[in-house]
Parts: C-alpha cells; sequence; structure tokens
C-alpha cells in the first residue's frame, strides 16, 4: 500500500512538472514565438540563394553574409528573421561608399571628393548646395556640380588576418572590382558652408557637409590622430571609439590630420576590406570633416590603395618617382603652412632630393605665414622601437638639417605607438632654455619616463617634435635612458635622453589631439579614450615663437 501511494506521489510530480514546463507564465504571454514554419523557412532560403553578390555593393554583400552566420538572432526569432535580417543590410550595386572629403589645394575655395562603387558604374558626380541641408530634394538645383574622373581596377580584398572566411565564405586574397570616382570642387566662396552628395542620379551618397576656410590669418583648429593600424573586427573597434570621442567633443574643428597608418596589412596582397571599415565606422565623421592624410608603411602597397583613396594635390616627382603617391603636398591654413611629406621611399636618395628641393620651394612661396608645421609617418627623432632603424637613421641624418634650415616649427609624427615631446632640437642639440612652465613629478617606468607634464615650448631657435601614441590598439614601450644612452654611437647624436623635455611614455589607451592654431600660439591637448569611450586628458603643452 505504501508502495503505490509512492508511485502515485511521484506520477503526481512528473504531472505537475510536465504541465509546468508547457504553460506560458502570465508575465510572458506576449513572448514573442518562432515567426514562420520550416515551410516558410525554406521558401525565404530558397530565395537567398537566388541573391547574385554583383547586384550589391561589395561592402553591403559582406555585412549580409556575416548577418548570415550571426549567432545574435536568438532561437526564438527564428531562421527566417535572421534571413530578414540580412537582406535588409544588402543596397544596390549603384550606392557609392568610402566616401571622404580631403584638403586639397587651397581650402577657402577647393576641396577635394573620393568615393569608390562597384566597377562598371557611370561616372560620378558631386552636388553642392550652400549652407546645411537635410533632404535630397534640395539638390534639385545645385548651387555647383563637378563630374568625377573614374578608373576602374580590380584589387585584394581582404586576407587571413581580416577573419573573414569562416563567417562570409570568402577566400583569403579573394578579388573585387571597383570604380574609383575623383573630382575637386573649385571656385568656392570662403568661410562658406556647403552641403554635398556624392553619385549619380540612380544612387546618392548620404548627404554631408563642409565649411570652407577663412581668409587671412584666422584662428582654427584641428584634430590630429596616427597609427590606428586596425586589420580585425576588435581593433577597428578601438579606433571607431576614439575618432567618435574626438568627434563628439570637437565636432567642429576645421579638418583631422593623420599621420598615417590607417591599416594594418600591406605590400602586394593587402586587404581592400580594411579601407572600407576604416571609411564605414567613420563615415559620420568624414562625411562632415575634411582630411589631410599621409601614408605610413603599412599604407604602403603594390594595390596603391591608398592614392585610390585620397585626392591629395599630388606634386609631379612624388607622382613619378614614389611607388605609392599621393602624401607630399601643402596647403596653408590660418597664419599656418602645412607640409605633407612621404618617407617611405626614403632609400631612393633622388626622390629625397626632390622632397627636400620641394620643401624649399614651398618655404619660400609662403612667407607671410607665421608657423610652418610639418607631418609625416616615419619619425625623425623617437624612444621607441624604430630609434636605431636603419630607415630611420637616413630619414634622421638627411631631413633633421633641412628642418633646422627651413626652421621648421612643428613635426607632427607617427610610426612609433608612444608619446613623446621631443625638444626644441636644432643641429640634434637642445635648445637651451626653451621650456618653461612644467609640472614636474616622480618619474614613471612606463607612463612618463621624465616625469614633466605640460609646458611652454619656444620653437624661434630650433622645431618640436611630436608624437601623441596611436589612435588605435597596437602599442610600443618606451625606451630607459640607460637603452639610449647605450645607443647613442650608433645614432652619431651626444645626450639623447635629454632631447625629450616633454611628457614622455605609453598611455596604455588609443589617442587624439586637439590642436588649435592662431597668431600667438599653438595648443596642444591629447585625451586618451578608455573602454567604455570616456576620454581624460593626458598631456597639454602650448608652442610660442619669441625672442
Amino acid at each position: 500500500m505504501m508502495i503505490k501511494k509512492h508511485i502515485t506521489l511521484v506520477l503526481l510530480v512528473i504531472s505537475t512538472l510536465l504541465i509546468a514546463q508547457n504553460k506560458v507564465p502570465e508575465k510572458n504571454k506576449n513572448q514573442q514565438k518562432p515567426s514562420v514554419s520550416g515551410k516558410n523557412s525554406d521558401a525565404v532560403s530558397k530565395n537567398i540563394e537566388k541573391l547574385i553578390e554583383s547586384d550589391y555593393s561589395i561592402p553591403s554583400w559582406t555585412l549580409f553574409k556575416r548577418a548570415l552566420a550571426s549567432a545574435t538572432i536568438s532561437i526564438e526569432q527564428g531562421e527566417i528573421q535572421r534571413h530578414k535580417t540580412a537582406i535588409k543590410i544588402l543596397k544596390p550595386n549603384t550606392i557609392p561608399y568610402s566616401v571622404v572629403m580631403t584638403i586639397n589645394g587651397d581650402p577657402c575655395t577647393r576641396m577635394g571628393f573620393t568615393w569608390y562603387t562597384n566597377q562598371g558604374i557611370a561616372k560620378g558626380k558631386v552636388q553642392l548646395v550652400m549652407g546645411k541641408v537635410k533632404s535630397g530634394a534640395e539638390f534639385k538645383t545645385p548651387t555647383l556640380e563637378f563630374y568625377a574622373d573614374t578608373t576602374n581596377f580590380t584589387t585584394n580584398y581582404c586576407i587571413l588576418a581580416n577573419e573573414l572566411s569562416a563567417e562570409t565564405g570568402f577566400n583569403d586574397n579573394s578579388k573585387r572590382s571597383y570604380s574609383n570616382h575623383k573630382t575637386i570642387a573649385t571656385g568656392l566662396k570662403p568661410n562658406t558652408t556647403y552641403s554635398f552628395r556624392v553619385g549619380t542620379e540612380k544612387a546618392w551618397s548620404e548627404t554631408g557637409y563642409f565649411t570652407t576656410a577663412k581668409i587671412g590669418k584666422e584662428p582654427f583648429s584641428f584634430v590630429y590622430f596616427t597609427d590606428p593600424q586596425a586589420k580585425t573586427d576588435a581593433m577597428f573597434d578601438v579606433s571607431r571609439k576614439t575618432m567618435q570621442v574626438a568627434k563628439s567633443m570637437f565636432p567642429n574643428v576645421n579638418f583631422a590630420l593623420t599621420c598615417g597608418d590607417l591599416v594594418s596589412s600591406s605590400g602586394l596582397n593587402n586587404s581592400e576590406w580594411e579601407y572600407e571599415q576604416f571609411f564605414a565606422t567613420q563615415q559620420n565623421i568624414w562625411n562632415t570633416t575634411p582630411l589631410a592624410p599621409v601614408m605610413g608603411n603599412h599604407d604602403s602597397s603594390d594595390n596603391i590603395n591608398f592614392t585610390r583613396h585620397f585626392n591629395t594635390s599630388i606634386t609631379g616627382f612624388d607622382k613619378n618617382m614614389a611607388k605609392v603617391p599621393g602624401s607630399v603636398y601643402s596647403f596653408e591654413y590660418g597664419d599656418a603652412l602645412f607640409l605633407a611629406m612621404d618617407f617611405e621611399d626614403c632609400t631612393n636618395i633622388a626622390y629625397l632630393d626632390s622632397l627636400k628641393n620641394w620643401m624649399i620651394h614651398q618655404v619660400e612661396l609662403h612667407t607671410s605665414v607665421k608657423w610652418k608645421i610639418a607631418f609625416f609617418h616615419k619619425t625623425i627623432y623617437t624612444g621607441a622601437n624604430h630609434q636605431t632603424e636603419a630607415k630611420s637613421i637616413i630619414v634622421r641624418d638627411f631631413f633633421a638639417p633641412v628642418f633646422d634650415t627651413l626652421k621648421i616649427d612643428l613635426a607632427l609624427q607617427g610610426h612609433d605607438h608612444v608619446y613623446e615631446v621631443i625638444g626644441p632640437l636644432k643641429a640634434n642639440t637642445l635648445v637651451q632654455n626653451a621650456v618653461s612652465n612644467q609640472i614636474i613629478s616622480t618619474p614613471t617606468l612606463r607612463e612618463n619616463l621624465t616625469g614633466k607634464f605640460g609646458g611652454i615650448f619656444n620653437v624661434q631657435q630650433g622645431t618640436l617634435y611630436f608624437n601623441n601614441n596611436s589612435a588605435g590598439k597596437k602599442k610600443y614601450e618606451p625606451r630607459s635612458e640607460a637603452v639610449m644612452t647605450a645607443d647613442e654611437a650608433k645614432l652619431g647624436i651626444s645626450n639623447y635622453f635629454s632631447f625629450f623635455t616633454g611628457r614622455f611614455g605609453q598611455t596604455g589607451e588609443p589617442t587624439f589631439s586637439n590642436i588649435s592654431v592662431n597668431s600667438d600660439s599653438i595648443n596642444v591637448i591629447t585625451y586618451t579614450v578608455n573602454d567604455s569611450g570616456v576620454p581624460a586628458i593626458f598631456d597639454k603643452f602650448k608652442v610660442i615663437k619669441a625672442n
């Protein structure tokens, strides 16, 4: 009898559990259920199989393939919902992408534009209207319109390091074909805001806008960043977060300036997908902020992606002699002359001579400006990995005397992913009594080997060299005084560690600098951005030029 009672009790418990498992609680009555039957899911899958890659823009097809493989759609939403989500990503093959404005000549009256489409799309154009507009309807009667020069080409799309093959089914080193569109808007009015769109009557880009420079020596500001050097989603997320913080903090800077290594892969089989991601993760920025770029060693490739993506005013010798032209140009903004320079072909002495003569000529043409600012990738002076590298020594020995002769005030560098304020220097010697108003603290092994913060740097007698670390994930370590001293014989320089007159160390986080320029001073504030996207001041200093 007792056994029967136990059996009855067990059956009752099992029955209760089964009922509870199948019963929908009151609070979950509206919980989403699988949206379709297996039959409908099969129909959608068959429709997806009929889609043709060439009908859609290359970036959207990649995102579509990744969405199909995504595990972020929950089981309750069902496979068909995943397919619907993926299909919404697709854009027609006529749509422009990788849109960017670049400074090209006089920023008061000109602006360069570049964008990509799939290959075979008709020659595109840029349309401009005055003021900020919100809809395409206002472009029906554009103020200005410029047709683009279009080049068709096929290039390497992705590499093993991009980690795409498992999600997309693309083979590593697979190829894609593009049309590259470039044009220059000319005859613009100074200090005037223009809205623009690029494309064809069949498909237009998002609307962007820019403001031309003011005539004269009015104050201005720009964001300086370097070396995001990304090759995976995680790395692009870091550089995206850094630049989006910069944009949100300083939405009205006149332009952005980069010292190179925008991507990671170089050589013959480099990755166009990396450039695609650079633009896609920051397209809102490049729709509203002109860029002044130079090429880094990681941007250099036989596929000349850098040249195709950026519409700078390429000089004759750079176009004819450089492997990847587009990083040698100048422009005057406010009371400053900017000299964009490319040292990647530094083993070609004829190229270096041409670059030196070009610099001399540019300085002679712009004698009325107060500031001369050079920017480039490969460091002339550094306290990190490339200090004793053969190419760095070539660049230093050749161009440091040129900088001295031309009295370059500020040199913005890249390549070595550390933070370093160096100088002012002249003839490989520190200018005495040129630094004041610094905060001095105890040096730290990684974060600040000099223990110095801030300061006022007088560049009347020398050049200040500055590298603000990197806007990406990859970092280098600063070298100690003992290591620098041991290498002085290789460098042919004495007291090298004394050159590091400002903060010198590793932030450990991505960085960017806001630089404001007026006729009295150049003010630099560098920010770090943590994993949560929160900025913090890392250093700030002032550059003056006084007797």
